[in-house]
């Protein structure tokens, strides 16, 4: 009796291995990434994925999705929702450093619990570092007018895109390098390289001012994605003891184009990371109004934080 039932759970786990077609090559990666209010987490797989990604309570709502059969496959978890409520998923959060971390399992099969099965702990970029007081700096990026942060921006009109750390050492400067704009798709395009250069003349090369723990560039002409309103800022901060190096760019020789068209837009990963143990990364968004829509009307009379369209 004993073999009979060993036997018949053998079987039954050799059949759920063969239909999901993954068996030991199931080996999933995780990322997750934090922008917007929306924390991310990609599951890549390399073969198409049919399970299911969810975080410590599988059946909790909006904390699981099923694959589709893509290489792909993202959960969004919302920000906004207050730890312990419905819909927070387990997502801790560490107000000092600004991280936040959340158990998520991914599993080869929708419904049956499988020993192929997965759990990663994932963690978002984080925004923060130790400076020489023992304390920690945050990294904060941010679209200005040249007076206040804004949310709310009109299309063709300039900015000014500012990386700025708070509770400021002056011991320590920073670069901001590999910089890209992108939508809630996959549509994404670089502005500054992994040097730290600008990749677009739509931006300027960034300027520091190491006694502030500022770096401005200016974005001469905002623009937005195709079929998106809301164009989100991802850039890579280099943290160095003392002012860091800066890079030697040569716009003409790099030739780079002047304005965003389709040709130019491509995938950015926003979930890989630069090499240097000293980098943060750190994010932002902003509403782009058309000229003569009223949300136009309310970007030039609004300040940063009065007006945010969804």
């Amino acid at each position: 009796m004993e073999l009979s039932s060993f036997l018949c759970i053998f079987l039954a786990v050799y059949r759920v291995s063969a239909e999901t077609g993954l068996g030991d090559e199931f080996q999933p990666s995780v990322k997750a990434s934090c922008v917007g209010g929306t924390m991310t987490i990609r599951v890549d797989t390399a073969l198409p994925f049919d399970g299911v990604v969810h975080g410590p309570n599988r059946t909790e709502p909006g904390c699981s999705v099923t694959g589709k059969g893509g290489l792909k496959t993202y959960l969004k978890i919302d920000l906004g929702v207050p730890a312990g409520l419905p819909g927070s998923c387990g997502v801790k959060y560490n107000p000092d450093t600004e991280e936040r971390r959340v158990a998520i399992g991914v599993r080869a099969h929708n419904t049956i619990e499988l020993l192929e099965d997965r759990l990663y702990v994932v963690t978002c970029g984080k925004a923060g570092f130790q400076n020489s007081r023992n304390e920690v700096s945050v990294v904060q990026l941010k679209v200005t007018d040249g007076f206040s942060k804004k949310n709310t921006v009109l299309e063709g009109s300039a900015y000014t895109l500012r990386a700025e750390v708070l509770n400021h050492d002056p011991n320590y400067g920073i670069l901001v390098k590999r910089c890209f704009a992108f939508d809630n798709s996959d549509t994404s395009v670089e502005l500054v390289d992994d040097r730290g250069c600008r990749t677009q003349k739509l931006i300027s090369e960034f300027s520091y001012d190491d006694s502030a723990g500022t770096a401005d560039a200016t974005l001469h002409s905002m623009f937005r994605m195709p079929g998106s309103n809301r164009t989100y800022f991802q850039c890579d901060v280099e943290i160095c003891r003392g002012s860091c190096p800066k890079p030697d760019c040569d716009l003409d020789k790099e030739q780079i184009t002047q304005k965003i068209d389709n040709s130019e837009l491509k995938s950015v990963d926003p979930f890989a990371r630069s090499q240097s143990d000293d980098t943060v990364t750190t994010s932002t968004s902003v509403f782009v109004a058309q000229p003569g829509s009223s949300a136009a009307v309310g970007a030039a009379v609004c300040t940063g934080g009065d007006l945010n369209p969804s």
